[in-house]
């Protein structure tokens, strides 16, 4: 008896131990899981946060692309940190134009213009929300300033503009952020976590900009892998290719819009890798030498403060001088002039604004005295509104047209 309590008691003494070293072994595991959790976090410098299950996504079409969005219920859908407009989404493909013809006129619902629009004059109009810390006003600035030292962006805080970004502080206790494509009159936003640095912040003022994200290119295949084996559920979609973006410059890896490679990771590898499989480096609060230069060229020096891009020389001179006409045989970027039936043009993004009327000076401002559009009024023929920093005449077939850019040079 006492020799089998002998053996049982040795018995349980190399349990014990079995099971001891079992523990160490798995929190050597756990550790080394942990360690590459870690790196993966501290790899980035802020906070991705899916937040939505895949089944909680809708289908929706932008430039005929599918995005996987959230409805957030007030006109607006998300993915991922890029805020939509209804107006920019579509339920099926509706044929996109990659060569669109300059003059194009918007029908009567103006306000429901489904394009991602330019800031005009190089100047994104923003308003601090009075629920901002004194950290995040400091984050903001210090953003801005990083885009107006580098570029040609420009930014001035609202006094009586009818188009401008509320900057808000979203409440969240991340460093995350969400934002808005492009101008969207009044309901611009910029949404700040509590924690939200300047590597996230200059991002998001690159999709007020108009920018999607560098990993979704077209031609994104030809440089980086992602690895969809790895990515969190509710995230896949933030890595969806768009096949009709609007390409500025070569591809880079080191973009403010460029996802890092270990971004929504759900196992501590890597989302996104080169084609050789090394991850490219961590994000900066900085601008990339081709965000510099792709931003330079969608927002050229003197667009609209008067200087000399080739649109006239600032002086006085006719705004069409030394611009050519458009052309179907050329596939024009954002940023580009052409003349077309009297008057000059800028491509935006989906589309192109008419600046003015050639022999035209512009030495004063158009729109002094025009009310914004109002999707609640009823508009007649002949009237004028302005939009997005736009003018914009209603004709007779109930279509708007783009008169040119409000401001003076």
């Amino acid at each position: 008896m006492l020799k089998q309590i002998k053996s049982k008691t040795q018995t349980q003494l190399i349990f014990f131990k079995m099971k001891t070293k079992n523990l160490m072994n798995f929190g050597k595991a756990a550790f080394l899981c942990l360690g590459l959790l870690a790196s993966s976090c501290t790899n980035e410098s802020f906070e991705e946060v899916a937040g939505t299950e895949e089944t909680e996504l809708i289908k929706k079409f932008f430039n005929d692309d599918v995005v996987l969005v959230k409805d957030l219920g007030d006109g607006t859908f998300l993915g991922g940190d890029i805020i939509y407009e209804s107006r920019q989404l579509t339920d099926q493909k509706i044929g996109y134009e990659a060569n669109p013809i300059p003059n194009e006129e918007l029908d009567e619902r103006l306000g429901f213009y489904r394009g991602v629009q330019k800031w005009p004059n190089n100047t994104i109009i923003y308003v601090f929300d009075s629920n901002l810390s004194n950290n995040q006003r400091q984050v903001s600035l210090n953003s801005m300033q990083e885009w107006t030292s580098k570029t040609n962006i420009k930014f001035k805080e609202r006094t009586n503009e009818n188009y401008y970004v509320t900057i808000t502080n979203n409440g969240d206790n991340c460093n995350c952020a969400s934002a808005n494509l492009g101008v969207n009159g009044t309901r611009g936003r910029i949404n700040m976590g509590v924690r939200t640095s300047e590597v996230v912040m200059i991002h998001e003022i690159g999709h007020t900009l108009g920018y999607i994200h560098e990993q979704t290119r077209s031609d994104r295949d030809d440089h980086v892998r992602i690895l969809f084996e790895n990515i969190q559920n509710g995230a896949a979609s933030q890595f969806r290719k768009n096949e009709n973006s609007v390409n500025i410059g070569e591809f880079d890896i080191k973009s403010t819009m460029m996802y890092g490679a270990y971004t929504f990771s759900k196992n501590g590898q890597p989302t996104i890798v080169q084609l050789d499989g090394t991850t490219h480096p961590r994000r900066r609060p900085e601008l990339s030498a081709g965000d510099i230069a792709g931003t330079n060229q969608i927002y050229p020096a003197g667009d609209g403060d008067g200087g000399g891009d080739g649109g006239g020389d600032g002086d006085g001179n006719d705004i069409c001088e030394g611009i050519d006409e458009w052309s179907p045989n050329i596939r024009y970027s954002v940023g580009d002039k052409v003349t077309y039936q009297g008057f000059l043009y800028e491509r935006d993004f989906n589309g192109w604004n008419r600046l003015g009327e050639c022999g035209d000076t512009q030495t004063a401002d158009i729109c002094d005295g025009i009310d914004a559009y109002s999707r609640n009024r009823s508009y007649s023929p002949g009237d004028q509104v302005t939009y997005n920093g736009y003018l914009y005449l209603l004709q007779n077939n109930r279509r708007w047209s783009n008169q040119g850019r409000c401001g003076s040079n």
